[in-house]
C-alpha cells in the first residue's frame, strides 16, 4: 500500500473516526483503524461492533493495499504533522511509514483480515435532506436516557410513515419530539427503529451541516447512513419504544409567552447559585411577570424578575433548570411558550407558532 495524501484531507478522516475507537477493549484489533487504498482513493473504517464509520478521502494511489493502524497514535501523529503532502506506504511485514516535509514515522500494524467487516448499504433506502436530519437529532438527543437500566430510552426513537418523519427521546424526566410532515417513503417500506445515542451523536458530527441528502436503510437490527463519502453502520436497540403520545399534556391551558435569549440568560444567571446539586429554580407566574428564584442551603440564593406576556391566575411551579436550557439551546425562535395546568403536572415548551417540535418537562416539587 502506497498512498500520497493532504494533511488536511487525512486529519477529516481520521479525526472523528478515532472518536468512535474504544481503546480499552479486549479485542486490540477494536483499538485500530482500518485504512484502504484503491482507485485514488484511501477509505478509512473505525467500529466499536455497535457503531462503525467509514469515510472516503481523496488521494494518489501509488499502490494499492489495506493496513490497520493505531487509532489513537495515528491520530496524534497526523495532528501535529505541518499542513503539506503525507505519504504513507505499508509494507508487507505490516509496518507503515508515514513521512510528511522533514517528519517520518513507523508504526506497527494488523492485517486486514482481523478487522470487522462494514456493511454495505443497498438501493431503495430512504432519502431525507441532511440539514433536516441533523437538526431532528439536535433537538432531541439530549433528552436520551443515560440510565442502562432502561435500555430501550438509551436512544431515539426513528419513525417514517407516508404521513410524516418523527424523532422522539426521554429519559423519563422529559420527552423531546420533533415531527417533519410530508411522504418520505416514496413507496418504500416504513421505517420504526431506536437509534443509539452514540450513533446520534455521531451522526451529528460526521454528517456535513451544507445541503445534501443522507440515504436510511433500516435493517432488522442495524441502522446505515450514507452520505456524500460517509457510510455510518448502527446497532439498533432493541425492543419496544414506551408509548410517549400518553405523557404529552392535553389540558395544559394556562399559555406563557416569553423571549427567548431572556428566559436562557434569566436561568444561567440564577443557575450559578445551584452548585453541584439537583436544586429546583422556582418559576412564580403572575400577570405579566415570572420570578425566578434558587435557593442553595450551603450557598446562598438568587433571584430574577422577567417580563412575560401571562394573563392567569398567579401560580408557582419548579423545574429542574437544566432541562429548559437544554430546551432552549436548540430552538431558534424569537419567543418560546410555556403551557402549564397546575403545579404537578408536566408543561408543555415550544417555539411561538411551531407546533412541529415539542418539550415536556416534568416539575419538581418545591
Amino acid at each position: 500500500m502506497h498512498i500520497k495524501i493532504s494533511r488536511d484531507e487525512l486529519y477529516s478522516g481520521v479525526g472523528p473516526i478515532q472518536a468512535v475507537v474504544e481503546t480499552k477493549r479486549s479485542l486490540p484489533i477494536l483499538s485500530h483503524l482500518l485504512l484502504e487504498a484503491s482507485s485514488n482513493h484511501l477509505s478509512i473504517f473505525g467500529t466499536d461492533l455497535d457503531v462503525g464509520v467509514r469515510k472516503r478521502l481523496d488521494g494518489e494511489v501509488l499502490k494499492e493495499g489495506s493496513i490497520a493502524l493505531s487509532a489513537r497514535k495515528l491520530y496524534e501523529i497526523i495532528r501535529e504533522l505541518p499542513a503539506a503532502t503525507v505519504e504513507l506506504n505499508a509494507d508487507a511485514d505490516l509496518t507503515a511509514t508515514i513521512t510528511c516535509g522533514k517528519s517520518e514515522f513507523r508504526m506497527k500494524g494488523l492485517p486486514r483480515d482481523d478487522f470487522p467487516s462494514m456493511r454495505e448499504p443497498k438501493e431503495g433506502g430512504i432519502l431525507l435532506d441532511r440539514r433536516l436530519f441533523r437538526d431532528m437529532i439536535r433537538r432531541t438527543v439530549f433528552a436520551v436516557s443515560s440510565d442502562q437500566t432502561r435500555y430501550t430510552l438509551n436512544g431515539i426513537l426513528f419513525r417514517v410513515t407516508q404521513k410524516d418523519a418523527k424523532m422522539v427521546a426521554t429519559d423519563g424526566h422529559r420527552l423531546a419530539i420533533t415531527t417533519h410532515d410530508g411522504d418520505l417513503l416514496k413507496d418504500r417500506k416504513p421505517v420504526e427503529a431506536i437509534i443509539p445515542r452514540k450513533a446520534a451523536a455521531e451522526a451529528l458530527k460526521l454528517l456535513k451541516e451544507e445541503p445534501g441528502e443522507v440515504e436510511i436503510e433500516a435493517g432488522e437490527n442495524h441502522l446505515l447512513l450514507s452520505s456524500d463519502n460517509t457510510l455510518i453502520d448502527a446497532r439498533l436497540i432493541e425492543g419496544q419504544f414506551p408509548n410517549y403520545e400518553q405523557v404529552i399534556p392535553t389540558t395544559a391551558t394556562k399559555q406563557v409567552t416569553i423571549d427567548r435569549n431572556a428566559l436562557l440568560a434569566g436561568l444561567r444567571r440564577t443557575s450559578t447559585i445551584i452548585g453541584e446539586r439537583t436544586i429546583p429554580t422556582t418559576m412564580e407566574f403572575k400577570p405579566g411577570q415570572l420570578l425566578l428564584s434558587c435557593v442553595n442551603l450551603d450557598l446562598g440564593e438568587a433571584r430574577e424578575r422577567l417580563d412575560v406576556e401571562y394573563q392567569h391566575e398567579e401560580m408557582t411551579v419548579g423545574f429542574n433548570a437544566r432541562y429548559i436550557l437544554d430546551f432552549l439551546s436548540v430552538v431558534e425562535a424569537g419567543q418560546v411558550t410555556m403551557h402549564l395546568q397546575d403545579p404537578l403536572s408536566p408543561a408543555l415548551f415550544r417555539a411561538k407558532d411551531d407546533k412541529k417540535y415539542t418539550c415536556v418537562i416534568m416539575p419538581m416539587r418545591i
